[in-house]
């Protein structure tokens, strides 16, 4: 019955979402302006995502010192299992994969949570939803269940499944609830607040690359923040025809 409970929650945030979209598209149309600064949309789409890779990784392996050091009986890990780590890995990933029994919640909330943080990233880089479901698909089940996970316990059916279906699902909720609130210039039932915490909430790697100044300080900008026109000019010189030219660079 919980279980039962949990997925109609996830139906009804991600419908709940879809319709944010609809009005999220008709504000743009009605507008009848340019995307408002708030809307965030990179400059080099594959840069963003080689910078979300790169958080990816760091993240996974900050989860997996904290998952490390939590009870044995909620993460199944062996601690004994350390000291021979590399010939450990290689058994258990050809034991894989199995039905473990993991916690509901880890199953049924965070593998989804973090399957959509995945989604999440080359989705806000401006990539489709399939290829951005592709990608927490080679994520979620190569990297981390047969990656950093396969040193501590054998693959799971439900992970490999439920992390990057559900987390696509959920993602794309998260995303059309993400542009909605950009759109109305990052606020949400008229609160700034409220509207960038959910975005941190929902988006936490995204966030560090769009809200710190990260993506700005490693070349990534927001090509519809004004703030980052940037005009260069060189001196007038003579041409080879004796006449005069003017070197102008615009960058977005």
């Amino acid at each position: 019955m919980f279980r039962v409970l949990k997925i109609c929650f996830i139906v009804l945030f991600i419908n709940l979402s879809f319709l944010k979209a609809y009005d999220t598209k008709e504000l743009l149309q009605n507008a009848n302006v340019h995307k408002p600064s708030t809307y965030y949309e990179p400059s080099s789409k594959w840069g963003y995502l080689g910078l979300g890779v790169g958080l990816i990784a760091v993240s996974s392996i900050v989860a997996t010192g904290l998952l490390y050091i939590m009870p044995e009986s909620v993460t199944k890990w062996n601690r004994d299992d350390i000291n021979d780590i590399f010939n450990k890995w290689k058994m258990r990933t050809k034991q894989g994969p199995v039905v473990d029994n993991d916690e509901l919640w880890l199953n049924y909330i965070a593998h989804p949570y973090f399957g959509a943080v995945y989604y999440l990233q080359p989705r806000m880089a401006g990539f489709s939803w399939s290829a951005s479901a592709l990608f927490s698909f080679l994520a979620s089940s190569f990297f981390w269940e047969y990656g950093i996970e396969g040193f501590a316990e054998i693959p799971s059916w439900q992970d490999i499944i439920i992390t990057p279906a559900f987390g696509a699902l959920l993602g794309e909720g998260f995303y059309q609830l993400i542009r909605y609130i950009q759109t109305n210039n990052n606020e949400l039932f008229g609160s700034w607040w409220l509207g960038k915490s959910i975005i941190w909430i929902l988006d936490p790697l995204g966030s560090l690359i769009y809200s710190t100044g990260l993506g700005e300080a490693l070349g990534i900008y927001n090509i519809n923040d004004k703030n980052n026109l940037e005009i260069i000019s060189s001196p007038i010189f003579i041409n080879t025809k004796g006449g005069f030219g003017l070197s102008l660079y615009i960058r977005f």
